[in-house]
């Protein structure tokens, strides 16, 4: 039984070091493509970086509009 157990040890081990090396050699791969020199994500990420702060700015502007709108609606009516 123990030997059974100590097969089972070895090629659990076996199978770790054939996943480590695929590993390895595919983060090989991704180093020699243009994967990591291809910047063109970087002009999309910039792009949603303004659009998030235009969409915070119109909120901002929305809000502060509205409470003035607010008031003077508030105003007509106690006029009437």
């Amino acid at each position: 039984m123990s030997s059974v157990r100590n097969e089972e040890h070895v090629m659990k081990q076996t199978v770790l070091v054939q996943h480590s090396s695929g590993l390895r050699q595919l983060l090989a791969r991704v180093c020699r493509s243009n994967f990591l020199r291809d910047d063109s994500g970087v002009t999309a990420i910039e792009y949603g970086l303004i659009a998030a702060l235009i969409a915070v700015v119109i909120i901002g502007a929305v809000q502060i509009v509205g409470q003035d709108l607010n008031g003077v609606f508030t105003t007509i009516g106690n006029e009437l």
